[in-house]
């Protein structure tokens, strides 16, 4: 690369160890970007200013994303001890001319560049004393780590010198392998492509052949799958109308969902039974029958609360009502299930309320399933 872009680079790497040390906790996000402008400055590279981005980056958590945690000019919003974020320092627009383009080869592909950018981004978690951020991506990063050298010159003058010494030598070799060929047992004459070819027909071959023992396997175990629910289903007894499982629902369309939902809340309707939960802004209904338990840890800065689900390949337990059993066992050779979900709020009483509720009508359901199991049996 051009000593230009190696500078730059340099520049861009020290930059980014200055803005990891202003992320002291109490500091505005603006903070970040204010250090990033003054380390320029006061390495006399006020010209890479105007070549910075709009941010540095943003807080990394429950979204990739964070658009109200932003490291840009204006964010006010205070840092945090424990916070992550993702650091992204990076140049654009960046001139690169004929001067700098001056000792490269002719056949280098940078010599038809004009513009380049360069980009340095690691995930970094703020540290509760004043030492700044630690780096959790730790790699290496410098211009001896990253880069390396292609040697695209051609000495063509040497290669001839060679060429000519050896085509005598390779004249009669070549006489002797076409010869060899016109006398085998066979009468086959080979020649080195046509033997690539049938190596490269095999090596498809066997590959074709292996994805066909895959999909054979495949489906000789869902087979097997299906065949063991059968006689486990053999096994408890009873017809097949009272061992069919029931499907679950809890709403026909979305226009019968509660008035009063809102995009990023979790919603308990104890009418029908079931849980609205917020995923990517769009509530979602969960059968109450389908949450095995709800976990409410001690708040901190912010409360949360785990829902964790029935699912297949792990144990369900006693209390698992049946039917959801029967859906867990129909539904395991082929369906993707959710194991687990976690929503974070600041407002701690409405996942506590949200907790309250999910816990009191698991209960309610449980006593109403043995309830009619009772009565069946007598």
């Amino acid at each position: 690369a051009p000593k230009a872009v190696t500078k730059t680079y340099d520049v861009l790497i020290g930059m980014h160890e200055a803005c990891m040390k202003s992320m002291v906790p109490g500091k505005p996000l603006k903070h970040v970007y204010a250090s990033a402008i003054k380390f320029l400055r006061d390495e006399g590279r006020e010209d890479l200013v105007s070549c910075l981005p709009k941010n540095l980056g943003s807080s990394v958590g429950l979204d990739f994303r964070d658009g109200n945690l932003l490291l840009n000019s204006k964010n006010t919003v205070q840092i945090k001890a424990g916070m992550v974020f993702n650091l992204a320092c990076s140049f654009g627009g960046l001139k690169l001319s004929e001067k700098d383009k001056a000792g490269l080869n002719d056949n280098s592909a940078i010599k038809s560049l004009s513009e380049f950018g360069l980009m340095i981004a690691d995930t970094v978690v703020v540290k509760s004393s004043d030492g700044g951020a630690d780096l959790l991506t730790k790699m290496g990063k410098h211009a001896t780590d990253i880069s390396y050298t292609i040697n695209e010159d051609h000495d063509d003058g040497d290669d001839d010198d060679e060429s000519e010494e050896s085509d005598d030598g390779d004249r009669e070799l070549a006489k002797k392998i076409a010869k060899e060929e016109e006398t085998r047992p066979t009468g086959e004459r080979r020649s080195n492509r046509l033997a690539a070819n049938a190596v490269s027909a095999e090596v498809n071959e066997g590959a074709a052949e292996r994805e066909r023992k895959q999909i054979e396997l495949m489906a000789r175990k869902n087979e097997e799958r299906l065949r063991e629910l059968a006689r486990l289903s053999k096994k408890k007894g009873g017809d097949d109308k009272t061992k069919k499982a029931e499907e679950l629902e809890t709403y026909k369309s979305t226009k019968n969902l509660p008035d009063n939902v809102l995009p990023n809340q979790v919603k308990v309707d104890m009418a029908r039974q079931c849980v609205i939960l917020p995923i990517c802004g769009n509530p979602v209904p969960f059968h109450i029958s389908t949450i095995k338990n709800v976990v409410l840890p001690d708040p901190d800065t912010a409360a949360y609360l785990r829902i964790n689900f029935y699912t297949a390949g792990m144990a369900v337990g006693k209390d698992c009502p049946q039917n959801t059993l029967k859906l867990v066992q129909k539904y395991a050779p082929y369906a993707t299930f959710i194991r687990e979900m976690t929503f974070r709020s600041l407002d701690s009483q409405s996942l506590t309320t949200a907790f309250r509720q999910i816990s009191q009508l698991r209960k309610s359901a449980r006593q109403q399933e043995l309830q009619v199991q009772e009565e069946a049996n007598l």
